[in-house]
């Protein structure tokens, strides 16, 4: 009986280890732009909306992506932002047809270059974190960008407890996969 009990708090806290590695977010959240990541919906926007009004940076950054839906998504982000309290001649957008979130690091590097940034602050879902960092730091920090990564709190990925959904599986997995491709050189996703 104890070695069922060893092997299954063993196996717990491996995925919680696992969940740990993927959730990454800096504890300084002060950059020139936060970098709104499109596709997360409003927990991704009400983080970046409360980092702005708490003083992280003075323009918020949306990527623009393609596909359906993607205009109206990002109308519906802005929004959402100006109600929150985020004036919108300070939300500014990297032009793009973005498909992935490489694209959207490199449409925010150009901007970065252009808009002089020395440093963004990437909002993400606290799963998408890790990937996001290792992407935004290839393309940024050729440029000099310092890159931080705020992950989106009160969003439903947390280390100690993905593992008891199926999206949490869905989620953790495709992230491994993809940052499994950025090691072997693969750069979409």
């Amino acid at each position: 009986m104890s070695g069922s009990l060893l092997l299954v708090a063993g196996t717990y806290l491996f995925l919680v280890f696992i969940g740990m590695l993927l959730v990454t977010s800096d504890t300084n959240k002060n950059a020139d732009a936060i970098v709104l990541l499109s596709g997360g919906g409003k927990v991704r926007n009400a983080e970046a909306a409360r980092l702005f009004n708490d003083g992280a940076a003075n323009t918020i950054v949306l990527t623009q992506t393609s596909g359906r839906g993607s205009v109206s998504t990002m109308g519906e982000t802005r929004s959402q932002l100006i109600k929150a309290g985020v004036p919108s001649y300070q939300i500014q957008t990297a032009y793009g047809t973005a498909t992935s979130t490489y694209d959207e690091a490199r449409q925010v590097a150009k901007l970065a270059k252009s808009a002089g940034f020395d440093s963004v602050l990437v909002v993400t879902d606290p799963y998408h974190t890790l990937r996001a960092r290792i992407l935004f730091a290839g393309e940024l920090g050729t440029e000099g960008v310092k890159v931080r990564v705020a992950a989106a709190s009160g969003h439903w990925y947390q280390p100690i407890n993905w593992m008891f959904s199926r999206e949490g599986w869905r989620v953790t997995l495709t992230e491994l996969a993809k940052i499994g491709g950025i090691i072997l050189g693969m750069r979409g996703g």
